[in-house]
């Protein structure tokens, strides 16, 4: 080798070098984890309601005590990155919205409740110090989805629960602004489980959790928005061998609510590694607060 291309050899060592060192230093900066999906879930219940304008939905929030739904999903995404960048340590955050904010957002709907949920959480952001040491920051917000998919109700977001009583599972949505045609088998039997012995039915009457959100990706010192991704989850219930008519009932609440935080978990985890990973459901358990209540 000529003394000319040792030069240019040493000095192509010597440009990457500075490059190398910048990427171990970046690989030690902390991933903030957040989860803002709320502290209530919703209960949507499809009704007797073909061929009017009147959605054929009720719907009403039940409120859970401390941030159970937003620890389930921490978890999730944080074992997800644990293996996804194990090199990267993290920082878990906790985060309730200002009583105003609160007030703000009950009164917003749909996508525009999206929009002020994610401003509400920079707005927060933006007052942490500690966002200086962060590399980028993992924020996991309810999503807002207006159309029927999947066998499921219309106008979902976040973390509910459905429920689907009727036994033909066909609903003919019409009139301006209620949401497209069903989509799934003509018949309207979609794909269960069985809650008592885990085996896989079909039926067109279940109960189902659902989670849909988003996963935002904001850079730590700018916090402009750097990726999205959407998630929606169900796991539907239908016991054939359950003594009671309403399907609903099918299962206690309180093992409906522990399968809903279960699901909550995985969908979080999934958002990260996919369909393909599997987790194991953690005992649960109460997260530091690595920023202050504001």
């Amino acid at each position: 080798m000529s003394n000319s291309s040792l030069k240019l050899l040493a000095l192509g060592v010597a440009l990457l070098l500075p490059t190398a060192l910048w990427a171990a230093e970046a690989a030690k900066k902390p991933i903030a984890l957040v989860s803002a999906v709320g502290d209530q879930l919703t209960l949507v219940r499809q009704k007797e309601g073909i061929g009017s304008n009147i959605e054929p939905f009720t719907r009403r929030e039940l409120q859970l005590n401390g941030q159970s739904l937003n620890f389930a999903m921490l978890r999730g995404l944080d074992k997800a990155l644990e293996l996804e960048e194990p090199q990267t340590p993290r920082v878990l955050l906790r985060w309730e919205a200002p009583e105003e904010t609160r007030k703000a957002l009950a009164e917003s709907q749909g996508r525009e409740r999206d929009d002020a949920v994610l401003q509400a959480l920079i707005s927060h952001l933006r007052s942490l110090p500690e966002r200086g040491q962060w590399s980028r920051i993992e924020a996991l917000l309810p999503k807002f989805f207006r159309h029927q998919a999947r066998g499921m109700g219309t106008k979902l977001a976040g973390i509910g629960i459905y429920t689907q009583p009727l036994e033909s599972g066909q609903i003919d949505l019409s009139g301006d602004g209620v949401a497209t045609a069903i989509e799934g088998p003509a018949d309207g039997h979609n794909r269960t489980i069985n809650p008592t012995t885990g085996e896989y039915g079909r039926a067109s009457t279940y109960v189902a959790p659902y989670v849909y959100f988003e996963r935002v990706t904001l850079d730590a010192q700018t916090l402009a928005v750097i990726g999205r991704k959407s998630q929606f989850d169900n796991v539907k219930y239908h016991d054939p061998m359950a003594t009671a008519n309403d399907v609903f009932k099918h299962l206690p609440l309180n093992d409906l609510l522990g399968r809903l935080m279960d699901l909550a978990e995985r969908s979080a985890y999934q958002s990260v590694r996919g369909k393909e990973g599997s987790v194991e459901v953690s005992t649960p358990r109460e997260l530091p607060a690595s920023a202050p209540k504001r």
